[in-house]
């Protein structure tokens, strides 16, 4: 299987042949220092830090810098990108610089005595990390940054539950800083380790031709069912999502194939928007990678990493299976005309001229490399799916190295990660070489990709990295407050104790913190103010961590915000706020399944066979919500019938809150569920399907 040539190399435009020169090379410096620091553990972590949050720091400018722009542009923005980024960029390297210098003395003799260089260097990188965040995602998430500032200094004069003593203002940037506490601490340390090697592995799979394999595999998945096309959107977000974990960029990088071939199938704009926003969301849940959170995760719960992918597997099975039932039902319910693989390309919206997803910025966030050509598909058709699955067998390797060391040598994930990341580069030359009869041009093709994957390591590292960095600044205003014990009971006396009511308190926490903010951040703020209390109601840790963690996920694809529909609806030219709507009817059984596995968290923590009978039982619930919610079953539904199998998928999820004979209840709404099915002639259609598969 080839992979296309990296995007970088096609341009003759000298200013931005020097950006991506200048990203190539701190791509390449960075990737060696992080893959040395995995195996070596070589210097002390805080210093590891320094060096981490350096490289980060200074990617962010780079990538922020945009060659294009000139006087028609405004006087601000010249300013801001000839002038303001050039002196970011300095002044994050000199500070780290400066960190490393005198590391011995901040760190061991000056331990509470700081200079005034100390101290305004403090303030210089506390601007620099919140700027940087807002080149990074915008206005909001630095905004929590600044407000845990506020929140700090003016803690005196907050009414009630929020007042605290205060903290002198030297003493609060001298603490976030030059301490190494922080933005030099834990949240910062899993992204220097655990969250940057597995970021470098993503980016060498994707260089090496992940992208392109997986919508192979996607489509001709897809090739099985009627809903054809629409179920590749959601195979290959899976996958994606799954090695970069992130909603906005899955969205970006399998939207701009999978969209335009949606509507060619005859998918209104909206719809396949808002199949892809979808899709996208829940790539972040799915093992063995699930995205920077797990990381942050294991650290906070003091669990392993291999726990927490355990405990999320079967849940991450129910987003999705619920998922490509819905899109399934969707597909039909809107009467899409195509449904082989050969015909793509041939409906749609012809007098759309397709738009080219993959922008400068696309190009350098490393969001956008999804192979545009219909041909894919094509060639998908023509091939079994024995033969679609064994052509990039070879990227399968790493994986299957990186699993095996987390679970069976229960190595340390960075350790893990550094020798599935270094499996990666003698499994993609044998390949190049193996196909291809031009060995100068496989040896040149691989060296290209390679280079491309350093690249692509530092720019997806670098944004995550400023996330967590001003979320730290947040967070250590928490710790030094004591506010998050405060809050923590607060809550407790304002629910009455009563569980579902502070379950719903930690959803809209989750999904306000998660409108504008990455995943990853708005999970790490949700939780650390909302799951105390959780615990404290009797709800397992790792429990009130996945709930929270599953609506900051959820958030992308709500309003007013919703950053995957926003990505989407760009993509498709369509109604963002019909993209919205349409996500939230396809996604709506979804923000149930976090009260679902409260309830039944044997699903979580597994104990046969209660778990394996299980299973079935709550996925049954979840496609009945589905049915009621896209209002579709082989045909539109009455309402009284809509309604019924609403409150059978409901009583189904939730009969254990039924005090007696629950088990019995549950029994016979699934016989009423069963038999509402075979009303709808459901079964027919899975006989034919199946004996299709088996011809």
């Amino acid at each position: 299987m080839e992979t296309s040539r990296p995007a970088w190399l096609n341009t003759d435009e000298p200013l931005l042949t020097g950006k991506y020169i200048f990203l190539v090379l701190l791509g390449i410096a960075g990737v060696v220092y992080h893959l040395w620091f995995a195996r070596t553990y070589g210097i002390e972590m805080q210093l590891h830090l320094v060096v981490h949050l350096g490289f980060m720091m200074v990617a962010i400018t780079a990538i922020s810098f945009d060659p294009q722009v000139s006087r028609e542009d405004g006087w601000l923005k010249v300013l801001d990108n000839y002038l303001v980024l050039p002196a970011e960029l300095v002044g994050s390297a000199g500070i780290a610089i400066y960190l490393w210098m005198n590391y011995e003395r901040l760190a061991i003799f000056s331990i509470g005595v700081y200079s005034d260089v100390d101290f305004y260097l403090g303030i210089l990188l506390l601007l620099l990390i919140i700027d940087q965040s807002r080149r990074a995602f915008g206005n909001i998430l630095p905004a929590v940054g600044v407000v845990g500032i506020i929140y700090a200094l003016a803690g005196p004069y907050f009414p009630s539950i929020l007042r605290h003593g205060g903290i002198d203002f030297r003493r609060l940037v001298t603490s976030q800083t030059v301490e190494f506490a922080g933005v030099y601490d834990t949240l910062v340390q899993v992204a220097a380790t655990y969250i940057v090697i597995f970021i470098v592995f993503a980016a060498f799979l994707e260089a090496y031709g992940a992208m392109d394999y997986f919508v192979r595999i996607g489509a001709k998945v897809g090739s099985y069912v009627k809903s054809g096309i629409t179920q590749t959107a959601v195979v290959t977000s899976v996958a994606m999502g799954s090695v970069n974990g992130s909603a906005a960029a899955n969205a970006a990088t399998t939207g701009a194939f999978t969209i335009p071939l949606m509507k060619n199938q005859g998918i209104s704009k909206e719809t396949s928007a808002a199949i892809e926003s979808v899709a996208s969301s829940g790539g972040q849940i799915m093992p063995p990678i699930m995205g920077a959170a797990a990381f942050v995760m294991a650290e906070i719960t003091g669990t392993s990493y291999l726990h927490i992918i355990t405990i999320g597997l079967l849940p991450a099975l129910l987003f999705y299976g619920t998922i490509a039932v819905a899109v399934h039902m969707i597909t039909l319910k809107e009467g899409a005309g195509l449904t082989n693989l050969e015909d793509v390309g041939s409906g749609g919206d012809e007098d759309e001229p397709e738009e080219e997803a993959k922008t400068i910025e696309d190009i350098s966030m490393g969001t956008a490399s999804a192979p545009s050509d219909v041909s894919v598909l094509a060639e998908a058709s023509q091939t079994s799916f024995l033969a679609s699955f064994l052509n990039g067998m070879y990227l399968w390797i790493p994986v299957s190295i990186l699993v095996y060391t987390l679970v069976v040598l229960q190595y340390d994930p960075v350790y893990a990660g550094f020798f599935s990341t270094l499996s990666i580069f003698p499994v993609a030359l044998g390949q190049s070489l193996y196909f291809n009869d031009d060995k100068k041009a496989a040896v040149r093709n691989f060296v290209e990709n390679t280079i491309e994957g350093c690249r692509l390591g530092i720019s997806n590292a670098a944004p995550i990295t400023m996330a967590v960095a001003v979320i730290a600044i947040f967070v250590g205003v928490l710790n030094i407050t004591g506010f998050t014990q405060t809050l923590a009971q607060s809550l407790i006396s304002l629910s009455g104790g009563e569980l579902a009511l502070l379950l719903f308190f930690a959803m809209f926490a989750a999904i306000l913190f998660g409108l504008g903010m990455p995943t990853v951040a708005a999970y790490i703020v949700a939780v650390l103010l909302i799951a105390p209390a959780l615990v404290n109601l009797g709800i397992r840790l790792e429990t009130a961590h996945f709930f929270v963690f599953y609506f900051a996920i959820l958030s992308a694809i709500t309003p007013p915000v919703a950053i995957a529909c926003i990505i989407t609806a760009e993509i498709s030219k369509g109604n963002f706020w019909r993209v919205a709507g349409k996500s939230l009817i396809l996604g709506m059984p979804l923000f149930l399944l976090p009260y679902v596995f409260v309830i039944n968290d044997a699903i979580m923590y597994w104990s046969f066979p209660e778990t394996a009978m299980l299973f079935p039982v709550l996925f049954l619930g979840m496609v009945c919500l589905s049915i009621a919610s896209i209002n579709y079953l082989n045909g539109d539904l009455s309402w009284p019938f809509r309604i019924g199998i609403g409150l059978v998928g409901a009583g189904i999820l939730f009969a254990p809150l039924i005090p007696v004979a629950d088990q019995l209840i549950r029994a016979a709404l699934i016989v009423v569920a069963v038999g509402m099915f075979f009303q709808r002639g459901t079964f027919d259609g899975l006989r034919q399907y199946v004996t299709r598969v088996l011809q």
